[in-house]
């Protein structure tokens, strides 16, 4: 006979399953492990059932064993539960063969889920309530609860190998890469910089970061559109520049239209029909661009969602930039830890959505001091936790923009338009550095090595 506490149903929160589940942990305490690596305090429901597995989870840590009578002493001394000496005697005196354990583990993550669904669904009847928001706000507040209530990992044992499971994964993969069959990362169209880091990986989050006017919202751009061209489906999240601002600079990259004419209208017929060309290039590409400002982690997961939906699929997201996100309520005050908050959110949205995620963001000016003002690690802690969170992190320095003695140099030598890009941290690749050119006329990057690969590279 299953253990059952009929005697301390305080209200609604009553979870037999749960006091199942301690009967068998008392009954065969060798099994908490198991239990442990399944269960968290969060899946209890009823709160003197979870106080009581919580006591038994630190008894078991501290102990390495399981006393029903440290317990009782334990929970009498805290004043934790109503009547412990009738819960410890009711959950001790039924029959459960450890057969049950499993099931009852189910039952208990079945109860736990349909619990979310309920707070979800209170939460979505209260927004239907207010009335201050916008359509957006709406739909980005909803898609977040959703979310929050379905996101929760139904099997946590998928992410458990065993040597010989994780070699066959690995094998495979790697026959799968020498025949071409898988993706191996998203190329960005300079040869030079996919040497090193053998392009984008799908679920990771790069930054690429650099001072004001050093060109990565440019390098972006430049990277957008060479992917683009290999029928990849990206999604640009512009938080500073409009919509049509970020094609102009498309426009003008693939015309080779010098870009003041462009926007003065100062372009000959010759270049009209480059312009004319270009638009014709570019205008099927698989491109979503959102251009307004202000927006949360909520809204931007919401509008990548949804755009991956609409184009059935999604190869690559740029979000421009880190620091016209808008910041959660609860962290204004502290701004590091709540940009470090942003940065882990969209990381685990990468995850989520199966596509690499580029981040822009500025630097801090602490490198004016430095004698060699080449970015590193370190000037990006202005910015909460990026460069421990961040899977990669590319920091883009042209020197001739650090000082106008540094312009007039380079300008002498013939390297003002020399750009470092450096890979200052690649989680499954290579660290260093390459180098590009930077043609401030067409706002856009080339290879030295290929004089960019726009539109030729194979996709993957």
């Amino acid at each position: 006979m299953a253990a059952e506490v009929p005697n301390v149903k305080k209200d609604d929160r009553y979870n037999k399953n749960e006091y199942q589940l301690l009967g068998i942990l008392l009954q065969y305490p060798d099994k908490i492990d198991e239990v442990a690596d399944l269960l968290e305090l969060k899946h209890f429901l009823d709160p003197q059932a979870s106080i009581i597995f919580d006591q038994l989870l630190k008894q078991y840590q501290q102990d390495n064993q399981i006393s029903r009578t440290k317990l009782l002493i334990d929970l009498q001394s805290q004043n934790a539960v109503d009547e412990a000496e009738q819960i410890i005697e009711r959950l001790t005196s039924g029959f459960n063969t450890v057969d049950e354990l499993k099931p009852t583990i189910d039952l208990i993550k079945k109860d736990y889920q349909r619990s979310l669904l309920r707070r979800a669904s209170n939460k979505l009847r209260d927004l239907t309530e207010a009335n201050d928001l916008t359509i957006d706000d709406y739909q980005a507040r909803a898609q977040e609860i959703i979310f929050q209530a379905t996101s929760e990992s139904n099997d946590l044992e998928k992410h458990i190998y065993n040597m010989e499971e994780v070699l066959m994964e690995s094998f495979s993969n790697y026959m799968d890469r020498k025949h071409k069959k898988a993706d191996v990362g998203l190329r960005t169209g300079f040869i030079s910089l996919d040497n090193l880091i053998g392009g984008f990986k799908r679920g990771h989050l790069t930054v690429i970061a650099a001072s004001t006017s050093m060109g990565k919202t440019a390098f972006a751009i430049n990277i957008a559109k060479n992917v683009l061209k290999r029928k990849a489906k990206v999604a640009i999240m512009s938080l500073e520049m409009d919509a049509a601002e970020v094609v102009d600079r498309m426009i003008v990259q693939e015309s080779q239209v010098n870009a003041w004419k462009y926007t003065q209208g100062e372009t000959n017929d010759e270049e009209d029909q480059r312009v004319s060309k270009a638009l014709d290039n570019l205008h099927e590409l698989p491109l979503m661009i959102s251009d307004e400002r202000g927006l949360n982690t909520a809204q931007i997961r919401a509008r990548l969602r949804k755009f991956k939906a609409q184009m059935d699929g999604m190869d690559l997201a740029i979000i421009d930039y880190l620091q016209m996100i808008q910041l959660p309520e609860e962290h204004a005050q502290n701004t590091a830890r709540a940009v470090g908050q942003i940065v882990l959110q969209l990381r685990n949205l990468a995850s989520e959505l199966d596509i690499p995620v580029i981040l822009i963001s500025q630097i801090s000016r602490s490198f004016t001091s430095r004698t060699d003002k080449r970015p590193v690690l370190s000037d990006l802690r202005d910015s909460g936790n990026i460069e421990e969170v961040a899977d990669g992190v590319i920091f883009l320095y042209r020197h001739a923009h650090t000082s106008a003695k540094a312009r007039e140099e380079a300008e002498a030598e013939g390297t003002e338009s020399d750009t470092d890009i450096i890979i200052a941290k690649q989680r499954t690749g290579q660290t260093g550095s390459i180098k590009l050119f930077f043609e401030e006329e067409f706002i856009r990057f080339v290879d030295p090595e290929n004089l960019s690969l726009e539109g030729t590279m194979p996709h993957g």
